[in-house]
């Protein structure tokens, strides 16, 4: 596991003259904490709607911080605090009423793993970037931001793709353009507030050199998008560190100044608020996110990557096989060349051991730039090529173990074109709830029980497909839609047999059970550790008690292992979470179960605490249901994106033994 700590993306359109005089190589080294990794003296605040600005003041004079960024755009603004007192200050906000919230410069860590042997531009070949290149080299209007560890801009494989600020003058120590960054030749440097997007890790410079080395120079290597230029937006730390503080006034650069894309390759494992808000508003002003998908070989959703608005990318080996490093689930987009990799080094040389789902990000931020070369381009159309000209990738046991698939350059850019249309043939992916609704009681008659919905996530709802969704034949009420997702109003909270109708053929049926609260059930189900352990079967098979079953077998040392990420649970307000988890042991005659839940409260994962709910001895083969329960402060297990974390494993059982789940389920209320 990456010692990543969720990064806080903010958005930073007109920044004031900065305040933060540290000097430009102070190297603020991350704590480490029960929250993770985090800087020793800054905070990021959140104003509370209405606050003033003498409120917002004597707030911080209490605190005795320093302000130093303020991000109007979304409201919030990050402060530092004297040193040895970043708790106190912590504590100091929480009770203010002009603040909503104080968090944690989060810090997180690069998205890269070492590299395999030498295959020269394999990659290049088999994401089908030469045959694009007959029709599209990108084009020198459209600018890709590297939102990384820095840019070597005097790289002779990079610098004719350098990009240039046209309403900026060169070292005059004056703002010319007006955005509030002074001397933004090339990009800046948000780690160390200065001019200088420069390279000292090497990180973004090989990344850069995937989207947009140059092409036909006579030298080293070539990029995706051989015209498109390059944006320095330095974000990390010399050491390899992002700070949410960086992070979040980059983006708002970025969207403010009117880049097509932005490469992220990080990934941090939990979600900070202004993170989510940042990435909305670059996708609002045209930008196309894309972020690796991280390292971990997990299913459970990593962030930036896990955001509706962010393209996130898994690595491919190949044999289009998922890299063994690659995280992947139904969170995740499309996969991209992630091993052996050749490309730029920062120290004006070349490597051909670049890896990591770090070089598979560039690859598709390169795509994305080729395709907004195209005239009328928007992220939105070039996020659907992209995505439905991708390689659908089969493998066992992960199945398909992202949305779309392995991009493919040529075929994306012939549907930018028109010279191809359709969509990916559609899929559900899961439903949510899988029972119940709202019961009408639990309102006073001064509120409404609301109406109660299911949401449908999947692939291929887009327009101009013609989509039905039905319970029992009958076609219900459609109350939103987008690619990957359908809101439907259920009428009523019982049941019914569920089917999505994708022009005129069903694609997927499900039975929705009849509850008197909402029940949701895992989408994205994994294993890990020693030994070859396998999990077949996903969200229908553990949805409901139905003779399905999901299965896992032993991981080595006496151990069952799974994790279990239920995502999109929004149920407000929650008082109470309880579980039902039916299942049998095969091969097994005793042995104890653990159930555990993620404290988010505590810290990102996997920085803080699971929490066990259930220890139970195993007797016997025989199905059986347990029904823990979290009844005391239950917001706290679950993510600000609606996410529950669950781990079940067991100790004492024989190497052949099977974990058989008819059903995992929690019902809100």
């Amino acid at each position: 596991m990456l010692n990543a700590i969720a990064l806080v993306l903010l958005p930073l359109a007109s920044v004031p003259a900065q305040t933060d005089a540290a000097p430009r190589r102070t190297q603020f080294e991350p704590i480490q904490t029960p929250a993770g990794l985090i800087h020793p003296r800054r905070l990021l605040v959140q104003r509370a709607p209405g606050a003033s600005e003498s409120q917002l003041a004597a707030a911080h004079a209490r605190a005795g911080t320093t302000l130093l960024r303020d991000m109007p755009q979304i409201g919030w603004q990050v402060v530092e605090v004297a040193r040895g007192s970043l708790w106190e200050a912590r504590e100091s906000y929480a009770k203010e009423r002009a603040i909503l919230r104080a968090d944690y410069d989060r810090a997180k860590r690069l998205a890269y793993v070492p590299n395999d042997p030498f295959w020269p531009m394999w990659h290049m070949q088999k994401i089908k970037a030469d045959l694009a290149w007959d029709t599209h080299k990108g084009s020198p209007t459209v600018r890709v931001a590297v939102m990384d560890t820095g840019l070597t801009t005097t790289h002779p494989d990079l610098a004719a793709n350098i990009w240039t600020n046209p309403g900026e003058i060169a070292a005059n120590g004056i703002d010319d353009d007006g955005n509030g960054y002074v001397d933004d030749v090339h990009g800046y440097d948000f780690a160390y507030n200065d001019p200088d997007p420069n390279d000292n890790f090497g990180h973004g410079t090989s990344c850069a050199g995937i989207i947009a080395a140059r092409q036909d120079n006579g030298i080293g290597v070539t990029g995706v998008a051989p015209l498109s230029q390059l944006v320095g937006v330095k974000a990390a730390l010399d050491t390899g560190y992002f700070y949410d503080s960086a992070n979040v006034p980059a983006l708002l650069y970025i969207a403010d100044m009117g880049f097509q894309v932005v490469s992220m390759s990080f990934y941090s494992d939990g979600v900070t608020p202004a993170e989510r808000t940042a990435i909305d508003y670059c996708w609002s002003h045209g930008v196309l996110p894309v972020a690796a998908a991280g390292n971990d070989s997990q299913v459970l959703p990593y962030y930036p990557g896990a955001y509706d608005n962010v393209l996130s990318v898994a690595a491919t080996d190949q044999n289009d096989n998922k890299a063994s490093f690659s995280n992947y689930g139904t969170w995740v987009g499309v996969g991209a060349p992630g091993v052996s990799l050749s490309t730029v080094s920062g120290s004006n040389g070349y490597t051909t051991g670049f890896a990591g789902t770090s070089g598979a990000c560039p690859h598709v931020a390169g795509v994305a730039a080729l395709l907004f070369s195209v005239p009328g381009a928007t992220n939105a159309s070039v996020r659907a090529a992209i995505e439905d000209t991708a390689v659908s990738l089969t493998q066992a046991p992960y199945g398909q173990y992202m949305e779309y698939g392995r991009v493919d350059c040529k075929a994306a850019l012939d549907r930018m074109l028109g010279t191809t249309s359709g969509s990916k043939p559609a899929r559900l992916l899961f439903a949510e709830p899988v029972a119940g609704g709202y019961p009408a009681a639990s309102f006073t008659n001064s509120l409404a029980a609301p109406k109660p919905r299911i949401f449908l996530y999947g692939v291929g709802f887009e327009t101009p497909n013609v989509v039905r969704v039905l319970r029992n034949g009958i076609s219900l009420p459609i109350l939103s839609r987008t690619r990957n997702r359908l809101e439907v109003l259920a009428n009523s909270t019982t049941g019914g047999f569920m089917e999505v109708e994708v022009g005129g053929v069903v694609i997927a049926s499900y039975q929705h059970d009849a509850d008197l609260r909402w029940v949701f059930s895992p989408s994205d189900i994994g294993t890990q550790g020693g030994g070859s352990p396998v999990v077949t079967g996903a969200w229908k098979e553990i949805s409901r008690v139905d003779g399905s079953f999901l299965t896992c077998t032993d991981r080595s040392g006496g151990e069952v292992f799974v994790q279990l990420a239920f995502r999109k649970v929004s149920v407000l307000p929650t008082t109470r979470l309880d579980f039902e988890f039916t299942r049998a042991y095969d091969n097994v005659t005793g042995g104890t179960e653990r159930i555990e839940v993620y404290d988010w409260s505590v810290a990102s994962y996997p920085y803080g605490t699971w929490a066990t709910i259930s220890t139970t001895p195993i007797t016997g083969s025989a199905l059986s249901t347990i029904t823990p329960s979290i009844t005391a402060n239950p917001l706290n297990y679950l993510d600000p994106e609606g996410t529950i974390l669950v781990q079940i494993s067991t100790t004492g059982v024989p190497s052949n033994a099977l974990l058989r789940a008819d059903a995992l389920r929690v019902r809100v209320q």
